[in-house]
């Protein structure tokens, strides 16, 4: 028999057939980077997804109340796309943000015309 047909039929790998120690360091260390940094966006996009619906309704009451165009603006550096709300309170469009928390994501659907909130 050659040594490939046995090797085959046996299930042994060969020792060059193999992960070297260093290259499963070298693995380790890169998927240890990648959860840390999930875990850290994953921390700050669940604030937001409780802190949002608190900020969206305030600013939807000063325009009722003041009779004048709010723009949501974030302090927070999320990048949100433009929310306007009309003089009457109303949304200009209608949108989805989603917000990753955890393993899994979670959405608020801004609903046109009276901007009512929707969660995911």
């Amino acid at each position: 028999m050659t040594d490939s047909v046995s090797a085959s039929q046996t299930g042994r790998l060969s020792r060059d057939d193999g992960f070297a120690l260093a290259e499963l360091l070298i693995g380790i260390v890169i998927l240890s980077l990648m959860t840390l940094l999930t875990l850290r966006v994953s921390r700050f996009t669940k604030e937001a997804y409780y802190t949002f619906p608190e900020r969206y309704t305030r600013l939807k009451s000063e325009a009722l109340l003041t009779g004048e165009t709010r723009v949501y603006d974030d302090e927070s550096g999320m990048d949100y796309p433009l929310i306007r709300f009309g003089e009457n309170g109303m949304v200009n469009q209608a949108r989805t943000l989603s917000f990753p928390c955890g393993s899994r994501t979670r959405e608020i659907v801004i609903e046109l015309g009276t901007g009512s909130l929707v969660f995911r």
